[in-house]
């Protein structure tokens, strides 16, 4: 994965990012489609007040094993 983190965020990037937290989708499908880090959309997506839908955590248990 192209890592873009010595970019800046460019006005279409934002748009993007709004866009796409608009939609309910979750963090990582973000970063993926941004080609950017999870702590990059994070931290980006707190500077503008907009709220990110985190990434569920699987639910695995050893118990059942």
């Amino acid at each position: 994965m192209l890592k873009r983190s010595n970019y800046a965020w460019t006005p279409e990037d934002e748009a993007k990012l709004k866009e796409l937290a608009g939609q309910g989708v979750y963090l990582r499908n973000i970063a993926l489609r941004l080609k950017r880090s999870e702590s990059s959309i994070k931290k980006r997506s707190r500077e503008l007040g907009i709220e990110v839908k985190r990434t569920p955590r699987s639910r695995f248990s050893f118990s059942k094993l």
